[in-house]
């Protein structure tokens, strides 16, 4: 097709349709055509890729709900039945009460679950789990009935924060806090030796042997209930749980550095722990007014014991972009724990996946303050 001044032609291959110009350039129509074509195919892109988010909403949705329904088996109030009597119920909390003991051995439960022998890898924070505490005084001061109380609604307030999380990574996660508690004397802390240890990405000053200290302090504890030991301990009261596993949490009511006992470095079969101080100092003390409990330190260390690291003393400009945020429970740039999260990193160290999360962190109800 030719003309005397512009001629267009289409050649056909095998190839896509190519135009040629000649002449002084191309028509109106052509031109409106062209136009026309690319804002077709702009247009067709933005649905495509707002099909793509809607998919992508659409399967987080799903992912949350199923998490949420696969706890089916999920703790009746939140709390973790423990068959082990006689108990005396918390005058302050009836829903709670402390083992009176002492243990005899012809009480003892069938086996549960078998406890692992040696160190190894943290189990990842799936299922079923239980939040055991046991109350261990200090200085001549036992915990009272009210103390043991705030600090049972604290827990609770942590199990809610972390099935939230959970929830929000459309992990398969129910948390409980168990109806039975322990509380036991506690002898003079003696004097303890200094030494550095790692601190987030730096040495920091520590008091030396904890391991051997917080697992010594297991064992008295078990042995004034009646118990062999603490592995017998750990064993028992696991085989009264069900298919939940046990977290335990020793309190001892003094001053001091929480931190975490995880199955791989354990000096003990199958014990692992969370020694939680009443009161956060650098080094252990003496404390005098009644204490108050922090939910972000004892959820702090609970994830520990399931491989999440510290993160913090380690500027955010380290990590890859998303991964870690100031919000981090591992890192603990803040002190109240609704204002806390699990990022994505930690989620990964727990064992809940490479998935961005599924939604945005809620405030759960029922906030200690």
């Amino acid at each position: 097709m030719t003309d005397s001044k512009t001629s267009l032609e289409i050649v056909f291959s095998t190839d896509p349709p190519i135009l040629w110009a000649n002449g002084e350039g191309l028509g109106l129509g052509v031109w409106l055509f062209l136009i026309g074509a690319g804002l077709v195919g702009l247009v067709m892109e933005l649905v495509r890729f707002s099909l793509r988010v809607r998919r992508a909403a659409l399967q987080g949705k799903q992912a949350r709900r199923a998490g949420r329904e696969s706890r089916a088996d999920d703790f009746p109030d939140g709390l973790a039945a423990v068959a082990l009597i006689p108990k005396e119920p918390n005058f302050r909390d009836s829903r709670y009460g402390r083992y009176a003991g002492p243990f005899h051995p012809e009480d003892g439960a069938k086996p549960g679950p078998p406890m692992p022998w040696g160190k190894v890898a943290s189990p990842a924070l799936r299922g079923r789990v239980a939040l055991v505490s046991m109350f261990i005084g200090s200085d001549g001061r036992s915990w009272t009935d009210s103390e043991i109380a705030r600090w049972t609604t604290s827990i609770e307030w942590v199990a809610r924060w972390i099935r939230q999380e959970a929830d929000r990574y459309g992990a398969e996660v129910a948390v409980g806090v168990a109806d039975t508690y322990f509380s036991v004397e506690g002898d003079r802390t003696p004097e303890t030796e200094i030494g550095y240890g790692w601190e987030g990405a730096g040495l920091g000053l520590f008091e030396m042997n904890s391991i051997t200290r917080s697992l010594t302090l297991m064992s008295r504890a078990a042995a004034q209930l009646g118990f062999h030991d603490s592995v017998d301990f750990v064993r028992e009261v696991g085989g009264r749980l069900g298919s939940a596993i046990p977290v335990w949490l020793l309190h001892l009511r003094r001053a001091g550095r929480s931190f975490a006992v995880p199955l791989d470095l354990t000096e003990l079969d199958g014990v692992s722990l969370a020694l939680c101080y009443a009161h956060s100092k650098n080094f252990s003390d003496s404390i005098v007014r009644s204490p108050t409990p922090d939910a972000a330190m004892i959820a702090h260390e609970v994830l520990h014991l399931f491989g999440a690291s510290d993160k913090y003393g380690v500027p955010l400009a380290s990590f890859r972009p998303g991964l870690v945020t100031n919000r981090d429970i591992m890192r603990m740039d803040v002190s109240r724990l609704e204002r806390l999260r699990v990022d994505p990193l930690t989620a990964r160290e727990l064992g809940w996946g490479d998935a961005a999360p599924v939604s945005k962190p809620e405030e759960p109800a029922g906030s200690p303050g």
